[in-house]
């Protein structure tokens, strides 16, 4: 699965409210799968992934998770292009954080994004349809 042109496919208004509603005994929403945490150090983006639930995770979902990933690598070099777009595109939350949303066929996906140099500079959260 390949996903192409994903800051065109990138909304700033959230598209599916109604995910945060329902958090469990985990403090997660129900529907979260996991989310991927990384980082650009300059030269490349290195990650972290997290599982909240992790029995939501099918195939399909999995596969559409990571392709949202690889299409935000191959969409934003460095930090500096993640930036750049964030400031004319995304949904502010701060001078130096930004929310922008995607939805794919398996699962909707938020992508917050820190344009701070030394810190964490995105959180992608991926949340089963079918679970919502």
């Amino acid at each position: 699965m390949k996903i192409t042109n994903l800051k065109e496919k990138l909304n700033k208004n959230l598209p599916f409210n109604d995910v945060w509603i329902t958090n469990d005994e985990t403090g997660y929403p129900k529907s979260e799968f996991g989310y991927i945490r990384a980082d650009h150090d300059g030269y490349r983006w290195h990650n972290t992934c997290w599982s909240a639930h992790k029995e939501l995770g099918t195939d399909k979902l999995i596969a559409e998770f990571d392709a949202v990933y690889d299409a935000f690598m191959r969409s934003f070099k460095d930090r500096s292009a993640m930036a750049s777009w964030c400031y004319n595109n995304a949904r502010e939350v701060s001078w130096d954080e930004f929310n922008a949303y995607y939805v794919g066929e398996y699962g909707c996906y938020w992508l917050r994004m820190i344009t701070r140099r030394g810190d964490y500079n995105l959180y992608l959260h991926c949340y089963s349809k079918e679970a919502m």
